[in-house]
C-alpha cells in the first residue's frame, strides 16, 4: 500500500469515524430523549387518573363496598381510558380483578385476572405506584386507591405503550444530516487526493531523479536539481537532496583529479624506475671503457664488444619498456586484420613445444577473427609464459582453441599454484604482480590488446588447483557476396 493511498484512506476513514460516532450520539440522544418523554408523559397520566378516581370517591363519601366497585367505577374507567388512550383496570384489595377497559383475552396486552404476587405486595405494603414492564411491550403501573379511613379500598392498573417522540427521533435527524456528509466525503475525498499528490508526487520525483543517475544528467546538462515551491518539510528535503548532490559532484571531481594526478604520477614513477634500470649499465660501462682506453688497456677491444653487446641488450629492454607503456596506453589495435586464430596458436605452441606447451583444438574451423597478428601473438605469449611461471615444479600448460556460436575462445589453463580469490578482481591491473620480477604490465597489455580487438578476457583460478584464462574474441564473418578480405 502506497503512501499516496494510506493518506487518502486515512481521510476518508476520519470522515466515515466521524458520521459514525455523530450517529451513535443522535441514536444515544434520541433513545434517552425518547425514554424521558415516554416516562413525564406516562406520570401525568397516573396523575390524571388518580385525580379523576379520587374525585369520584369522594363525592361517594369515600366509601365503596368491594362488591360495588365494578358497579361504581366501569363507566368512568372506560371513560378515562378512551380520553387518556391506555388500558385502564381496577383490582380489589385482595388482587382479582374488578373491571377493566381492555379485553381480556385476544389482545396484545392481556389483562390478567390476578395481580402478581409480588406487584400486590409492594402496592399493599404501602410503597404505593410499582412498575413493571409486560411480556408483550409496555409498561404496567399499579398504584393504591386509599379511602377516606386510610385503607386500600382498590388498586388501580394502567398499562402503557411508549409513543415515538418526533422531536427524539433520531433516523430523522440521520436522513437530514446524510446530504451534507455526504457531501463532506466528496470534498474530504477530493482534498484527500490532492493532498496525498502534494506529498507523494515530490517524492516520487525524488526517487525517480535518483535512480536516473543525477549526478552524470548534472554533468551533461548543468542543472541545478529538483525544484519544489512550498518551503515546507518536503521542500526542506528537497533542499538538503540538491546540497547533498553538488556537495557530492564536487568531491567526485576533486576526487577524480586527484585520481587522475595520482595515476600519472605513479607512471612517471614507474617509467622513470624502469628506464633507470638499463641506464646504470649502461653508465658503469661506459665509464669503465673510457678509464680503458686513457689506460691503453690491451683488452680494450674486447672491453668494447661487451659493451656494445650489453649496450644493445639494455636497449632491447628499454624498447620493450617504451612499447609496454606505449601499448597498454593505447586502445591495443595498430593495424587489424583477418587471420586465423588457429594458426597464430600452432606457430605460438611449436616456440613453446619444448617447455611442454600443447594445442587442443575442438571443433572444426574457421577461427577467424579480426586482429592484430603481431600484437595478438604477444597477447598469447604473455599468458603463456605466465603459465609456465604459475609455480607448478613440472609445469604443464595446455592451450584450448574452439567455436562459441558467434565467438571464438580460447583458453590457457595451467598445473600452478592458482591465484587467491582476493587478487582475482585485481589481476588485470597496471602495476599489479604476483611474481618477483616484471612490470607488472603483462596482463594489463593483454587485456588492452584483446579489447581493441573487441574481445574479452576473463581468468578462473583456486588456490592449489592452477588457473585457466579465457580469452574470448568475436568471429569475423565475411560478407555475403563472397568477397574475401
Amino acid at each position: 500500500m502506497g503512501l499516496r493511498l494510506r493518506i487518502f484512506l486515512g481521510m476518508m476513514t476520519v470522515v466515515v469515524c466521524a458520521l459514525l460516532a455523530t450517529g451513535f450520539v443522535a441514536y444515544r440522544y434520541g433513545a434517552d430523549a425518547e425514554r424521558s418523554y415516554n416516562a413525564q408523559r406516562l406520570l401525568r397520566k397516573e396523575a390524571a387518573l388518580q385525580r379523576s378516581l379520587s374525585y369520584m370517591l369522594e363525592r361517594m363519601g369515600g366509601q365503596v363496598s368491594q362488591d360495588s366497585l365494578a358497579l361504581v367505577f366501569t363507566d368512568r374507567i372506560c371513560e378515562l381510558s378512551d380520553v387518556h388512550s391506555l388500558t385502564f383496570s381496577l383490582y380489589n384489595s385482595s388482587g382479582r380483578l374488578v373491571t377493566t377497559s381492555g379485553s381480556r383475552l385476544g389482545e396484545r396486552h392481556e389483562v390478567g385476572l390476578r395481580l402478581k404476587a409480588t406487584v400486590l405486595q409492594s402496592a399493599m405494603g404501602g410503597t404505593g405506584r410499582t412498575a413493571t414492564s409486560h411480556s408483550g411491550g409496555g409498561t404496567d403501573v399499579v398504584w393504591p386507591l386509599v379511602s377516606s379511613d386510610g385503607s386500600v379500598l382498590a388498586l388501580g392498573h394502567v398499562h402503557y405503550d411508549p409513543r415515538e417522540a418526533e422531536e427524539a427521533d433520531w433516523r430523522a435527524f440521520l436522513r437530514r444530516l446524510a446530504p451534507v456528509y455526504l457531501m463532506l466525503f466528496v470534498l474530504v475525498g477530493v482534498l484527500a487526493f490532492s493532498l496525498s499528490n502534494s506529498i507523494v508526487g515530490p517524492l516520487k520525483r525524488l526517487s525517480a531523479d535518483m535512480g536516473t543517475n543525477p549526478l552524470r544528467r548534472r554533468q551533461t546538462s548543468h542543472a541545478s536539481g529538483l525544484s519544489y515551491r512550498w518551503k515546507d518539510e518536503i521542500g526542506s528535503l528537497v533542499t538538503s537532496y540538491n546540497t547533498l548532490l553538488f556537495q557530492l559532484q564536487e568531491s567526485m571531481e576533486a576526487h577524480a583529479m586527484l585520481e587522475r594526478e595520482g595515476a600519472w604520477r605513479e607512471m612517471a614513477q614507474q617509467v622513470a624506475h624502469e628506464i633507470k634500470n638499463p641506464l646504470t649499465p649502461l653508465k658503469l660501462g661506459a665509464q669503465h671503457l673510457q678509464k680503458a682506453w686513457l689506460d691503453e688497456a690491451p683488452d680494450f677491444e674486447k672491453r668494447l664488444q661487451g659493451y656494445v653487446r650489453t649496450t644493445v641488450q639494455q636497449i632491447e629492454a628499454l624498447s620493450n619498456i617504451a612499447e609496454g607503456f606505449a601499448m597498454l596506453a593505447s586502445d591495443g589495435v595498430s593495424n587489424p586484420v583477418v587471420l586465423g586464430l588457429d594458426e597464430v596458436l600452432k606457430d605460438m605452441v611449436l616456440f613453446f613445444a619444448p617447455q611442454g606447451v600443447q594445442l587442443e583444438v575442438q571443433g572444426e574451423g574457421p577461427f577467424t577473427v579480426m586482429g592484430d597478428p603481431t600484437r595478438m601473438t604477444r597477447a598469447f605469449n604473455n599468458l603463456v609464459q605466465n603459465a609456465l611461471e604459475s609455480g607448478a615444479s613440472k609445469p604443464e600448460v595446455m592451450v584450448l582453441l574452439r567455436n562459441r556460436g558467434a565467438h571464438v575462445e580460447a583458453g590457457i589453463s595451467d598445473n600452478g599454484e592458482g591465484i587467491e580469490p582476493d587478487r582475482l578482481s585485481r589481476i588485470f591491473e597496471p602495476k599489479f604482480t604476483t611474481k618477483t620480477h616484471g612490470l607488472g604490465l603483462g596482463l594489463a597489455m593483454v587485456r588492452a590488446i584483446v579489447q581493441g580487438a573487441g574481445g574479452e578476457v576473463t581468468v578462473e583460478s583456486a588456490p592449489g588447483e592452477g588457473s585457466i584464462f579465457w580469452v574470448c574474441l568475436p568471429f569475423f564473418q565475411p560478407e555475403q557476396d563472397g568477397s574475401t578480405a
